[in-house]
């Protein structure tokens, strides 16, 4: 039987952990394939001289657990594999049950004659899809026969298998898709409140399925729309649509924080189960940092969470808002309808009701097209860290290198190390690294720039200097090359290829080979492939990040300082070679150089670029980037260098390209960034220095004029924390109570618009939200002296305008103001 493994759950069955795999065949048809040939298992590091003989007999005895529930060794076995660069010898424990793992290193850890316990805190269905060697979406062969006895307890065919093997590269990209939405009854001024406020509407959306599910009767020729007779009739009626469609994905937007918990919790107010998974067991919530909503066989997957955790790096909007992300990523937008009236609306039964089930219907629709827009993404990295999308969709980047390193670590023979305790996590923390070394720019602009930058910098040290923690102070390469820091002896051996450096450069070089694949593709396994790249070099360039992470499980400080001295060393190196070749250094930072070529040519600095890569060891490489017509380098506060990653640039064909600026970054209205916008253009495009000068001036004057635009007034603050954490309420937490008094749910990492008012109150007491604002009523001195003027005031000091040339006298704000 061939198929394609979607997630999968293991049940304790007759005393023996049973992992069930969902997916589909390669007709289309959902299965379920049970495999007992599975156990869970530990490891047991016996002191030096310890006879192991003998532990391994005391051990095999060990019990623990209760009258009903007992927790016992079913085998042991001797292994030696290397734990960070050391040979050891262990006794595997394989036990009877995956909660019999922590009961009974609790019963082990304390013996005399026990060194350290491993591997016991990795998740038994991590586990099976690592030593099974599975990779979820990837085409896999099972030998299996009908299992009639769990068919009860299933929505889908069960079959017992003898043999699985994976043999094929073929994966799933064509995966089923289901988005929904809610509405909730929101009365204006009010939170909504699950235990109070009612769901009156519910949307579902698939490629060829649309609906809309509410209680309340309203004339409508929407074919789509479907009325039921309350709210226990809806939550049923969602539950139903759900098994009918049978996707495998069910996506939603901030499903895990407000959908899915909220239908949850109206659910238990009529005693409905959510029981929308495949084995009719209701969604389990899960809280760690956040709650999670997981379903099995049918994969929830909130694609806010992996929009926010990934592709997050690539967007240019600062809210994470569904109508911004869509207008971004898809060129679509929400339906434009005041959600505020729907309450009043659902009051009267008003015919505006067909408007709310468009918008909601539309909701979904945006999620759906988002799940299929960045779905390649999260598949490849699905096949890339080897475990399910619902696991997959919640890691950190830190987590993907993790599982990359573990997945791998069975091919080299290598204990995975534990994860830090308490007071390791506390030293870890405590530790800090030299990072990159920085050539401070004298602020100007300057004309015909060459840049450089090295390709995958720290990527590449690794792999070229072998960077490993078995490497590290090796017994035959002492007297060899030396980490370049001061009064340190750290060197990494030359004759052995470590564990860690060649993961790593077996990654970045499947990139290359995909990046060359890619060429002679066509549109759609570009798609797929780009995604592939993408995941790869995500995967490469957080290494470093990892082995400096402090609850990394291969966290190592010797490692990660080796990573930045040599880039530090790198960097030293061109830009002294640059100064002997008599090219003028403008910039350096981490890994790029910019030369101000003078009288020298293009092929100059081409010729230069070459003579560095001629001296650079292994996979080291300088890349010319391109030839800037002008460069513009502005000062920092009170300082006469100029301000590291703050420059802007025009190629040669009037391309601009910033970093830095407040057009780039968050916290800053839109008023303030298409000014400083206009200013840069107008100055790396050669237009007198005067006009920029004047272009400002007219802006400020619009301000005090009370004729900007609210829109452009906004100001974008992301929230940290739940609001109830914060000790200060700043501007941007009195907006957000101010949207959640609107019944909007608030969550940790959404970005919160609000506009400052006129009048004399504090800050905080003046920030309204945009919607909030009337045309003109809003403080023109706020914005002139702490958005505008901060946005362009160094780059026309660069010219010999001061700010208070502009602005008569500048007010500086003191922090008070805004508390």
């Amino acid at each position: 039987m061939l198929f394609y493994p979607i997630d999968l759950d293991y049940k304790v069955i007759r005393d023996k952990a049973v992992v069930h795999i969902y997916g589909r065949t390669t007709d289309g048809q959902q299965i379920c394939i049970v495999d007992e040939d599975f156990e869970p298992y530990f490891y047991v590091v016996p002191k030096k001289g310890v006879g192991i003989g003998a532990l391994k007999e005391e051990l095999s005895k060990v019990k623990s657990g209760t009258k009903d529930t007992e927790y016992r060794v079913t085998k042991t076995e001797t292994v030696k594999k290397t734990l960070l660069g050391r040979e050891i010898q262990a006794i595997k424990l394989t036990v009877n049950v995956p909660s019999a793992v922590p009961a009974l290193r609790d019963e082990i850890k304390n013996k005399r004659d026990v060194e350290d316990i491993l591997e016991y805190d990795i998740l038994f269905t991590r586990r099976y899809l690592v030593d099974k060697k599975i990779t979820p979406l990837v085409l896999t062969e099972a030998e299996a026969e009908p299992l009639t006895e769990r068919a009860e307890r299933s929505r889908v065919p069960v079959f017992k298998a003898t043999s699985i093997t994976q043999t094929s590269n073929e994966s799933l990209e064509d995966l089923k898709i289901l988005a929904f939405d809610i509405e909730t009854y929101n009365p204006q001024g009010k939170i909504t409140i699950p235990e109070q406020h009612p769901i009156i509407m519910v949307s579902l959306y698939g490629k060829r399925f649309k609906r809309v599910i509410t209680w309340k009767r309203f004339k409508t020729d929407l074919d789509y729309v479907e009325f039921v007779e309350g709210e226990a009739q809806l939550i049923e009626r969602f539950k139903e649509l759900v098994n009918e469609q049978s996707p495998d994905i069910l996506t939603g937007y901030y499903s895990d924080g407000f959908d899915l918990p909220f239908i949850i919790k109206r659910g238990e107010k009529y005693k409905i189960k959510l029981d929308i998974s495949l084995d009719y067991e209701k969604a389990s919530v899960s809280r760690g940092k956040t709650k999670t909503i997981d379903t099995t066989g049918i994969v929830h997957v909130d694609i806010l969470n992996f929009i926010r955790r990934v592709i997050s790096r690539k967007l240019k909007t600062d809210s994470y808002k569904l109508d911004d992300v869509a207008e971004e990523l898809l060129g679509e937008n929400k339906d434009n309808v005041d959600i505020e009236r729907l309450a009043e609306a659902w009051d009267k039964a008003s015919p505006d009701l067909e408007a709310f089930a468009k918008y909601n219907l539309k909701d979904s629709k945006l999620t759906y097209n988002l799940c299929e827009k960045v779905l390649p993404n999260l598949i490849e990295l699905v096949k890339l860290i080897g475990q399910t999308i619902k696991e997959t969709n919640r890691m950190s980047f830190s987590q993907f290198v993790e599982w990359y390193i573990i997945r791998r670590a069975a091919d080299f023979n290598q204990f995975i190390p534990n994860k830090p305790h308490h007071g390791e996590l506390e030293e870890r923390m405590s530790e800090r690294i030299k990072g990159a070394f920085v050539y401070e720019p004298k602020p100007g602009l300057y004309e015909n720039v060459a840049v450089f930058d090295f390709r995958s910098l720290y990527p590449t040290i690794i792999v070229s200097h072998n960077i490993s923690i078995e490497t590290l102070r090796c017994g035959c390469c002492e007297d060899k090359e030396k980490v370049p820091i001061e009064n340190e002896n750290i060197w990494f051996c030359r004759k052995k290829e470590g564990f860690l450096s060649s993961v790593l450069k077996e990654i970045i070089t499947r990139r290359m080979r995909v990046k060359e694949i890619m060429k002679k593709s066509d549109e759609k396994k570009r798609v797929f492939l780009d995604a592939r790249q993408e995941s790869l070099k995500t995967l490469s360039n957080s290494f470093y990040g990892y082995l400096g992470f402090f609850a990394a499980r291969w966290y190592n400080r010797d490692c990660a300082k080796s990573v930045t001295a040599y880039g530090r060393h790198y960097i030293h190196k061109v830009i002294e070679e640059a100064e002997e070749n008599d090219f003028k250094v403008l910039y350096s930072d981490t890994d790029s150089i910019f030369l101000h070529l003078q009288k020298k040519s293009k092929k100059d600095a081409l010729d230069f670029c070459e003579k560095i890569n001629a001296s650079l060891p292994g996979m080291m490489e300088l890349e010319y980037e391109g030839m800037f017509k002008r460069a513009l380098f502005v000062a920092i506060k009170e300082a006469d260098a100029g301000a590291k990653k703050r420059y802007a640039l025009i190629d040669e064909e009037g391309k601009i390209k910033i970093k830095g600026f407040e057009m780039v970054r968050r916290n800053v209205s839109q008023i303030a960034k298409k000014t400083q916008e206009e200013v840069i253009r107008m100055i790396l495009e050669g237009e007198q220095p005067e006009k920029a000068y004047k272009y400002v001036n007219a802006v400020i004057e619009k301000l005090k004029s009370k004729k900007v635009d609210v829109k452009d007034l906004a100001i974008p603050t992301k929230l940290t924390r739940p609001i109830e954490s914060y000790e200060s309420i700043g501007p941007h937490v009195a907006a957000a109570k101010r949207l959640r008094a609107k019944g909007v749910e608030v969550y940790p990492g959404m970005v919160i618009s609000y506009v400052v008012t006129a009048g004399k109150e504090k800050i905080r007491d003046r920030a309204k939200l945009p919607e909030e604002v009337k045309k003109g009523d809003y403080d023109a001195d706020y914005y002139v002296n702490n958005q505008v003027l901060p946005a362009v005031e160094k780059i026309l000091e660069v010219f010999g305008y001061e700010s208070e040339e502009l602005a008569g006298s500048k007010k500086q704000s003191k922090l008070g103001a805004y508390f």
